[in-house]
């Protein structure tokens, strides 16, 4: 029987780098008998290469009258999505799928996890789940400045008791229990995405993962590109949080936030900036204080730590927690956004002159015949490609 490896995440566990690598190595993945499958599925805002997406959309905001239509196209693409999968396994043994909204978009869909296990079944299709969990607390820090970065304006305290974060499932411990009763716990692959608990050369997220796969990353497969989603931090991440005041600050890739990028990473290059601290030590501590017996019996009965330790990075003491920022800090940033934005303007604008100035000469040198066409060409130029 072939075996599908379904990637369910969790989110902020390098699911993106992950998603990138397979379809980039696809030939040697296929020569292992792997196989990363594109099925055309496309949904809004969601990278193509989470090609597991289809298990679990759900579209939101539907017309009443149409709900019932869309639900059951929808159920229709989660059975044909398998059926293809069962294609798939005439030829490969191994099937990787990966989505990272699994992990706490499952609940949108009845009995996913045993409908998914008899469906595979009926295929004659094995399951393995593999999962990754980060720290919760580092969870709830990164959640926070990606919602901030995309439309927030909540502040950390408000947002730990917001409807937003409730919606990931920091009890890995019960989930992990849930997934185990639909498939059984030896088809559930537990990773922990520290870097002193990667496994593989080199000791990366990827040969990691590669691990988990039953392979061995080596010097014939290509990486990614190291950075895919770069946060904001700090001020800049604050002024961010402020502007979201306004609706066209908060759309998923609006102007600001690219801008706001290259002014971080040049502020980075001088002074470095790491990953935004919102708790305090204290806060942490309660914080992760909730899940410390779960996390002891995940790490017993799905990692086989007897020590009963799921997380070994240490919980640093003493760090700068973000705080407020004056409003000569913000000013200063939002005109260097400003200042990045003119002069990005400006080149434009001189390599329209130039492309003006070229066809201009390219006009008055040639024969009459060829008037027209240039005509054309710098009709193109100013309006077109705008």
């Amino acid at each position: 029987m072939a075996t599908l490896y379904l990637h369910i995440g969790t989110p902020k566990t390098g699911t993106t780098a992950i998603q990138n690598f397979l379809p980039l190595n696809k030939s040697l993945l296929k020569e292992q008998g792997f196989c990363y499958p594109d099925f055309g599925y496309r949904y809004y805002g969601v990278n193509r290469y989470r090609n597991g997406h289809f298990l679990v959309h759900r579209r939101k905001n539907c017309d009443p009258g149409d709900e019932s239509k869309i639900r059951k196209a929808e159920d229709n693409r989660f059975f044909e999505g398998l059926d293809r999968i069962r294609e798939l396994s005439v030829n490969f043994q191994n099937i990787i799928l990966s989505d990272e909204n699994i992990w706490n978009g499952y609940v949108n869909r009845e009995n996913f996890w045993h409908m998914l296990s008899d469906a595979l079944s009926e295929r004659e299709i094995d399951l393995k789940v593999i999962v990754y969990l980060r720290r919760q607390d580092l969870v709830a820090e990164s959640y926070y400045s990606q919602r901030v970065k995309v439309k927030i304006k909540d502040s950390f305290k408000d947002y730990l008791e917001s409807e937003d974060i409730t919606y990931f499932n920091f009890d890995y411990y019960a989930q992990l229990k849930e997934i185990a009763q639909a498939i059984g716990k030896e088809n559930i692959i537990v990773r922990v995405y520290e870097k002193q608990q990667y496994e593989g050369k080199g000791n990366t997220l990827i040969s990691d993962f590669m691990k988990a796969l039953g392979l061995e990353l080596d010097e014939r497969f290509v990486s990614p590109d190291e950075v895919v989603n770069t946060s904001l931090h700090g001020k800049f991440l604050e002024l961010k949080r402020i502007l979201n005041e306004y609706d066209c600050f908060r759309t998923r890739n609006n102007w600001a936030v690219r801008y706001l990028k290259i002014a971080q990473e040049e502020d980075e290059n001088s002074n470095g900036i790491s990953a935004s601290k919102f708790f305090t030590y204290e806060q942490r501590i309660n914080f992760l204080n909730k899940y410390k017996e779960g996390n002891k019996a995940v790490a017993r009965e799905f990692l086989n730590n007897e020590d009963g330790i799921l997380f070994r990075d240490e919980i640093i003491k003493n760090y700068a927690v973000v705080g407020k920022y004056s409003s000569e800090e913000l000013v200063l940033v939002c005109g260097r956004v400003l200042e990045i934005q003119n002069k990005e303007m400006r080149n434009r604008i001189e390599n329209m002159k130039k492309e003006i100035n070229d066809l201009k000469r390219q006009i008055e040198s040639e024969t009459q015949p060829l008037y027209k066409k240039a005509a054309i060409k710098m009709y193109h130029t100013l309006f077109k490609n705008k």
